[in-house]
């Protein structure tokens, strides 16, 4: 192509005085310098011109109109237009503005880095856009997906409803400044994607969509979401965030939110590394990411070995299971949080070191909540045996936690000695210990020996001692010898009468209700 035509530039027009809006594709054309069967009917197609004003359309009616290498002083604006497939590459201006329009196919690329596309109160089919900068996109309908790429700037969209989204990819190097990206009031049928990304912030709000997936995101600063609704699943896969805390609060997510490879940023290279003032290797910072006043369907979490991953619930309900987390990964109970049920695996629980253990694989520390979560799930599938292990050690960590007579009462009487109402051992054992020691103290102070025993060694006389300590303690009605029949020893008779009843009437009562269950 001649030099001359490539620099063509488009000076105010012979025909008008002042370039105004253009409403007809035979103005457009003869703006531009082509004539006006250029246009071949509704189709359209301007390639490297410059021109001197801002380029406005308004209410224009086309089949097709791409804008190929043109360059505008000003904006380029397109308002209330009925275009069926509108391009704009390579095209120079202060802005692009599309306002009120209806368009089936629109496509836009490789537009400055200072030049803001803006589209608004637009029904469009398809949306793509590549390599751009700034971008704004405010009650936009597309009815079909939309597909951002390629990024040099900002994203904000808002009250945008689509069949699928999918933002990927950036164009950023050296010190320019990474993106920002904020989606709110978002309605999507299918999928919200955003994929190879690294940003200085990402936020989303009141977004509604099938399933939303985070991979190979990396952002600058804390991640938020509030009012995320995902009818099918949230997908977190790569996600790179700094120390601090990355929330989704007031969320629903009715499908499985799974967390896989979220890392901490200190773990990996930066253009520019921050200085390390808090000793801790970058290999052992710890990745959080914290779902608060939300509900969740399932949950599950996976880590690589040296990148550390926990995952908080505060005030959360998790309504199907809590899925055994893999690698270096934790979850965090916090406030209120409840969960229906815990993936056990093939674990169980004979004793309190294997229900720690399992709890430490589990969770970031054994707390209430932590053993409610893990005993409702053995309750549900009754597992009755290891569900009243899971309460005696829930009862007496919450007793640690009271003042310290209570403390004592708690964890000495009604834990150690009673075994919370759940373990049977606990009073037979107490019991077995009550009549031992009472038969030392008979056989001791010789209450039971004749005149003529031979003393402490005396056999026949601590047998003696025994039976009558059994006898007294599970009050089978034997009576005491004829030189103990006093007032105080009847007392003391009654009294070990009355303890034995109770420790005897609890281990029975145990062992009939593991029986019945």
């Amino acid at each position: 192509m001649p030099r001359a035509l490539r620099s063509f530039r488009c000076r105010t027009p012979r025909w008008g005085a002042k370039l105004g809006t253009i409403s007809t594709i035979e103005s457009l054309a003869r703006t531009f310098g082509l004539s006006a069967s250029a246009g071949h009917g509704r189709d359209l197609t301007i390639r490297q011109r410059d021109i001197d004003e801002p380029l406005q359309l308004d209410s224009l009616s086309a089949e097709r109109l791409a804008l190929l290498h043109v360059n505008a002083d000003g904006i380029i604006a397109v308002r209330s237009c009925v275009i069926e497939e509108l391009v704009i590459d390579h095209c120079t201006a202060d802005a692009l503005l599309i306002t009120n329009s209806r368009i089936g196919r629109l496509i836009i690329r490789n537009t400055p880095v200072n030049c803001e596309v803006t589209v608004n109160e637009s029904t469009v089919e398809t949306l793509d856009v590549h390599s751009c900068g700034s971008m704004r996109f405010e009650g936009v309908r597309i009815a079909d997906t939309v597909q951002i790429s390629g990024m040099r700037g900002h994203l904000h969209l808002k009250r945008l409803r689509a069949a699928a989204l999918t933002v990927r990819s950036q164009v950023a190097g050296g010190r320019q400044r990474r993106p920002e990206v904020h989606l709110e009031n978002l309605h999507v049928t299918e999928a919200v994607t955003l994929d190879d990304l690294w940003l200085a912030s990402l936020t989303l709000d009141d977004i509604d969509a099938s399933v939303l997936v985070l991979r190979r995101v990396r952002v600058d600063t804390p991640f938020r979401g509030t009012g995320v609704r995902c009818r099918e699943g949230l997908r977190i896969n790569g996600l790179v965030v700094p120390g601090e805390a990355n929330t989704l609060e007031d969320s629903d997510v009715r499908g499985a939110v799974d967390v896989r490879g979220l890392r901490h940023s200190a773990t990996l290279p930066t253009q520019r590394p921050a200085p390390d003032t808090t000793g801790t290797p970058p290999s052992a910072r710890t990745a959080e990411l914290a779902f608060r006043s939300s509900t969740i369907c399932r949950l599950t979490a996976a880590a690589e070995d040296g990148s550390p991953v926990v995952v908080e619930l505060e005030n959360t309900t998790v309504t199907d299971a809590l899925a055994v987390p893999s690698g270096p990964a934790r979850y965090r109970l916090a406030g209120s949080s409840t969960i229906n049920e815990v993936d056990l695996g093939d674990a169980v629980f004979r004793n309190g070191t294997q229900v720690i253990g399992f709890l430490d694989r589990v969770f970031t520390r054994v707390s209430p909540g932590a053993l409610e979560a893990v005993r409702a799930t053995l309750s549900r599938r009754r597992r009755t045996t290891e569900e009243d292990q899971i309460y005696y050690l829930t009862r007496q960590r919450e007793a640690r936690e009271r003042p310290l007579v209570q403390r004592l009462v708690a964890n000495g009487l009604l834990g150690g000695v009673l075994g919370w109402g759940v373990r049977a051992r606990n009073p037979a054992r107490a019991l077995a210990a009550a009549m031992l020691s009472t038969a030392a103290v008979l056989h001791v102070t010789g209450a039971v020996r004749s005149p003529g025993a031979e003393g402490l060694g005396d056999f026949s006389a601590a047998s003696k001692a025994l039976v009558l300590a059994c006898a007294l303690w599970l009050n089978v009605g034997t009576g005491a010898p004829s030189e103990l029949k006093t007032h105080g020893w009847t007392a003391l008779a009654v009294c070990f009468a009355v303890g034995g009843m109770v420790f005897v009437t609890l281990t029975v009562g145990i062992m009939i209700r593991k029986l019945v269950r």
